[in-house]
């Protein structure tokens, strides 16, 4: 009876340590849970807008990027212009005078200024463009691709077999080597946690190596059409994928970072 009963014991206490290393595991694997209004107002963005911000930053080195980018994509040039005054005589942005502007947008345009601190994508040579070289590209995020039982979750970016691929931030070389559709490709965990994935290439830099640490325009490899492009033009495919799992569309990012590329 004792044996029996202490069977049980053990089986209970088997079971117990069972679900709280499946909740462990659950928790430790569980996507971050990222604000739904962030993509969509970096989407937003226009390449004009921060080309226009990157101008007066230089006219104005006192300003800060953030401030400026945050008032001019939340209010019109003319609501825009009070506040860039007082920025451009050296107010501090906790100190504006908002004026007759509704709670709602300023509340706005201080939720803007907290996205552009934390993602800095926009600031200006924080990221590089992929292609050093020769390129066009449009926006084809969602198309249908193999009939619609799929989508396209990045940017294609064309140009000459061979055109040099360049990493856009530093990080951690997760993925290397060839797949089905990618062909050779290469992923970087960025150090801002986003995954960024370079595929078709012609052939990958023989200096990389998977585990290893790249640097921002550091060579990946070349253009190329490999994987399931065999049959299109050369191009690279660069996709981002956030720390949730969710694909997002390149094309703003890169329109903005061609802007600094010379």
């Amino acid at each position: 009876m004792k044996i029996i009963t202490l069977i049980h014991l053990r089986l209970v206490q088997l079971i117990i340590l069972i679900l709280f290393a499946a909740i462990a595991w659950h928790l430790l694997h569980k996507p971050p849970n990222i604000s739904t209004d962030i993509y969509p107002y970096l989407s937003s963005i226009t390449p004009t807008l921060v080309k226009q911000c990157q101008e007066d930053t230089i006219k104005f080195p006192t300003i800060v990027w953030e401030d400026l980018l945050a008032i001019h994509s939340t209010l019109s040039e003319k609501e825009s212009l009070v506040l860039i005054n007082q920025l451009r005589v050296q107010v501090s942005f906790k100190d504006l005078n908002w004026g007759k502007l509704p709670s709602s947008t300023i509340k706005a345009i201080r939720r803007h200024r907290d996205i552009l601190r934390q993602y800095p994508y926009y600031q200006p040579h924080k990221y590089t463009f992929p292609v050093h070289g020769t390129t066009w590209f449009d926006d084809s995020f969602g198309a249908d691709r193999e009939g619609g039982s799929r989508k396209h979750e990045g940017t294609d970016l064309f140009g000459k077999e061979g055109t040099l691929i360049i990493s856009t931030c530093g990080g951690k070389i997760e993925q290397l080597g060839w797949n089905r559709l990618g062909g050779e490709r290469v992923g970087v965990r960025g150090d801002d946690g986003n995954y960024y994935y370079y595929a078709h290439l012609q052939y990958i830099s023989p200096q990389l190596v998977k585990g290893n640490r790249i640097e921002t325009g550091e060579v990946i490899g070349g253009m190329g059409h490999t994987g399931d492009a065999l049959t299109t033009p050369d191009h690279l495919h660069f996709g981002i994928e956030i720390p949730n799992g969710q694909w997002i569309n390149p094309y703003p990012f890169l329109a903005a970072w061609k802007l600094w590329t010379k």
